[in-house]
């Protein structure tokens, strides 16, 4: 049934000038599962999103290994969650102005078609946003905008789904709605990826979890990975030189 791809690394490398982002990480994200990267402020985790998505120059390869036998062996589709998104408040965007926009690519001056308009208020609905569509996206609390931003990425019903920090500034009731979509889309055999921080909430995704602090530094069942005896170790600042993949176990 798994229909969202794997995704796979081969000696990964990122530099920003003389700063060594991500240093040597060959990996794989098996398809039709949730995977949560974790890991130190500054460790590398929003880079590899942005490197897998190919919106940030590496060195090595990623290959995003789609499912032949689906879409006639295309490429499936992607959705994007960043992790945060600026609107001025006095833009006058609207929510459902906003969805419309990234659903039809076609100016808002164009007569909107009511066929449009209720596919953005269903994807709406989804994240708890159908009753603000008429507000402003400037006028939202950032939690909201980040709901607004899911409800966007839902629109073309990808097959792999990335997140970066996708509960940034949300209340429990708009993690609960991500959650809860995160869950459905596994259960079609999708792939997502995500970036996290809390520790319970991927708890309760039941996610395969994969820290990086430069290097990867462990990998596996969100049981195995987020024990009480790693979890401090895991999330210290990067002060070990780079080791190979046979060595990355014994540094957790």
């Amino acid at each position: 049934m798994i229909i969202g791809p794997s995704i796979q690394l081969a000696n990964v490398n990122l530099q920003y000038g003389p700063n060594q982002i991500l240093s040597e990480i060959t990996h794989q994200f098996d398809g039709g599962q949730c995977h949560v990267v974790m890991g130190p402020n500054g460790g590398g985790k929003t880079s590899l999103l942005r490197s897998i998505l190919g919106l940030t120059p590496f060195r090595g390869q990623i290959d995003i290994l789609w499912d032949e036998s689906v879409n006639n062996g295309k490429a499936g589709t992607i959705g994007y969650v960043p992790q945060k998104a600026m609107f001025e408040q006095s833009l006058p965007l609207t929510v459902m102005d906003f969805i419309l926009l990234n659903q039809t690519r076609s100016p808002l001056f164009w007569r909107q078609r009511q066929k449009d308009k209720q596919i953005a208020l269903t994807q709406l609905d989804r994240v708890g946003m159908a009753n603000r569509a008429d507000r402003r996206m400037g006028q939202l609390s950032g939690g909201e905008q980040q709901r607004v931003l899911f409800a966007q990425a839902l629109l073309d019903n990808p097959d792999l789904l990335v997140l970066d920090e996708p509960t940034t500034g949300m209340d429990e009731q708009g993690v609960r709605y991500l959650e809860s979509l995160i869950h459905e889309f596994v259960n079609q055999g999708k792939t997502v990826l995500a970036v996290h921080h809390d520790v319970t909430a991927v708890r309760r995704l039941e996610a395969q979890v994969h820290v990086v602090n430069r290097v990867l530094v462990d990998s596996g069942d969100h049981s195995q990975v987020l024990v009480p005896e790693k979890i401090e170790r895991l999330f210290n600042h990067y002060s070990q030189p780079a080791v190979s993949a046979s060595n990355q176990s014994e540094v957790a």
